[in-house]
């Protein structure tokens, strides 16, 4: 197909691959880079759920795209799990381990990938031991990757893992260096702040990111930026309304992302039967987030396949 002009300059700089986010995302890797390429765009970051595991499939097909005269750039990063501090979510961890009852209900299987459940992140989380946020983070330079991997490897640490890697403040600052981060989604930083403060009034909610902002800004400076999403879902609007404040009150910059999970818009049908599928081998016929009219009709994407 003859490559398309683009009508303003954008540059993906979250989205998700079938390499590294497992039953949330469609697509590898070279499909996300050569629609971005196709319809005009010079870059595109790749963001999976805690793990990097799409790196080597982004680096071969960047070479072969530069082989054939594509010029491309390929963005390296994660949506990492956040926690404030791994101390106190630790303390909570050896507590329940230490209650034969409540023991038998820990989930100790360490995986190289986590099955992200949308449903459960972007909302109000109650259990501390659940308890992770999530934030990109991108690679500015060569020092940024190899922090970047740092930070992933650290995370799947015994001490910082329970169904999910997780990564704290302390982690964040000893390995800043290189690293752009962003708020992310409605499972996000900032949208953590809003499900835990939103009954307490708008107030509440702004004092909690103004913590959170200065903390993020302590440690990235002008590297950390106020992510803003567009869907349907009335509180993302009302998330970014706060988050354009934090721009007013901080000189936060803002960034725009299309928090993609499957290579281009007809593939949509596609990656909801994923997940279905995805799910009934977790040995449920769907999670809660799975509602009955969901505008998608399992056996007509069945056919098309």
């Amino acid at each position: 197909m003859n490559r398309k002009e683009p009508s303003i300059p954008f540059v993906g700089l979250h989205a998700h691959s079938v390499a590294g986010s497992i039953f949330d995302a469609i697509g590898y890797p070279p499909e996300h880079m050569d629609y971005a390429y196709d319809n005009g765009a010079a870059a595109l970051a790749l963001t999976d759920h805690g793990n990097m595991n799409g790196f080597s499939h982004q680096l071969l097909h960047l070479q072969k795209m530069k082989a054939e005269g594509k010029e491309f750039k390929a963005i390296y990063g994660v949506e990492a799990y956040f926690i404030p501090s791994i101390k106190e979510w630790r303390e909570e961890y050896d507590r329940i381990k230490a209650d034969a009852k409540e023991a038998r209900k820990l989930n100790n299987e360490v995986s190289g990938t986590s099955i992200e459940d949308e449903k459960e992140s972007k909302k109000a989380i109650r259990s501390l031991l659940n308890h992770r946020r999530h934030m990109v983070l991108i690679a500015q330079n060569q020092t940024g990757l190899s922090n970047i991997f740092k930070l992933i490897s650290d995370s799947y640490k015994q001490e910082n893992f329970y169904r999910y890697p997780r990564v704290d403040y302390e982690m964040l600052a000893k390995y800043s260096e290189g690293v752009i981060a962003s708020s992310a989604c409605l499972g996000g930083i900032y949208a953590g702040d809003y499900w835990a403060n939103r009954d307490d009034g708008r107030e509440a909610v702004l004092n909690a990111m103004r913590a959170t902002t200065e903390n993020m800004m302590r440690i990235f400076g002008d590297r950390w930026y106020g992510e803003l999403q567009w869907n349907s879902v009335p509180e993302q609007h009302e998330l970014n309304k706060y988050i354009i404040q934090m721009k007013d009150e901080y000189d936060l910059t803002l960034i725009s992302t299309a928090d993609s999970h499957y290579p281009s818009p007809t593939a949509w049908k596609d990656r909801e039967l994923y997940k279905r599928l995805g799910w009934l081998g977790k040995g449920s016929s769907r999670p809660e987030w799975m509602s009955d009219d969901l505008p998608v009709d399992v056996e007509e994407i069945g056919d098309e396949l």
